[in-house]
């Protein structure tokens, strides 16, 4: 599970609430997948590509 992270992790990244990365799914700002116990999780590369952005590397 290397190129995927968790909520928690994804909001790690961008020093905000594991909610507040819900929302931002929600409001389709990040797109994720599911765990088979339903839990979200993201692909790495996608999380790192929007971070890159919001820090404004790209």
């Amino acid at each position: 599970m290397m190129n995927t992270m968790k909520t928690s992790e994804v909001a790690r990244l961008f020093g905000v609430t594991p909610y507040t990365v819900i929302r931002w799914t929600h409001k389709g700002f990040l797109r994720n997948g599911y765990t088979p116990s339903g839990r979200f999780i993201f692909n790495r590369a996608e999380v790192m590509k929007v971070w890159k952005s919001a820090q404004g590397d790209c």
